[in-house]
């Protein structure tokens, strides 16, 4: 009884020399495809937070640019309509980004961008009031780009609030 114990051990020892690598082999193969997917979409985030953020900043100096020069004599009436090229590129740029899409709805970077140039514009705010909110908004882009708020799963409506208000709050 004892022999074909030792020989059922010796024949699993066997089977597991010959599967064991190849498990592991399909186990590593599992785990770098994941971590190479995963960062992938980190890079793609952060492509798509560089966009918005290059896209809004032009915009920015683009409208302040425009109301400084309307107060002097190196105002075209081609600058307007130049202005308002960018000002449209920077709000399609901000609803087309499909990897950061959720976060920056959650984050209401379009209804503060939105609220910022409208006001602006109106006059309803001076132009230091705009540049607070345009610092504002980008102090919040940045930090969602440095660290990107957590996948709220599930729990969404809980959680991406919470997570959002970090940001506001600077304390990331």
């Amino acid at each position: 009884m004892d022999a074909k114990l030792a020989q059922g051990g010796t024949v699993a020892l066997v089977l597991w020399g010959v599967i064991g690598p190849i498990v592991g082999i399909l186990f590593g193969h599992l785990l770098s495809r994941s971590w190479q997917r995963e960062q992938w979409f980190r890079d793609k985030s952060h492509d798509d937070y560089q966009a918005v953020l290059s896209a809004v900043s032009s915009a920015y100096m683009a409208i302040v640019r425009l109301d400084k020069a309307s107060t002097t004599s190196h105002y075209v009436p081609e600058m307007v309509q130049e202005v308002e090229v960018i000002k449209v590129d920077a709000f399609r740029v901000l609803r087309d980004r499909i990897f950061i899409a959720q976060e920056l709805e959650f984050a209401n970077v379009l209804v503060e961008w939105d609220a910022a140039v409208t006001n602006f514009e109106m006059r309803n705010s001076d132009e230091r009031t705009f540049a607070d909110r345009f610092s504002k908004l980008n102090a919040k882009l940045v930090g969602m780009a440095l660290h990107p708020p957590k996948n709220p799963g599930r729990f969404r409506w809980w959680r991406m609030p919470r997570e959002l208000a970090n940001y506001e709050h600077g304390k990331l």
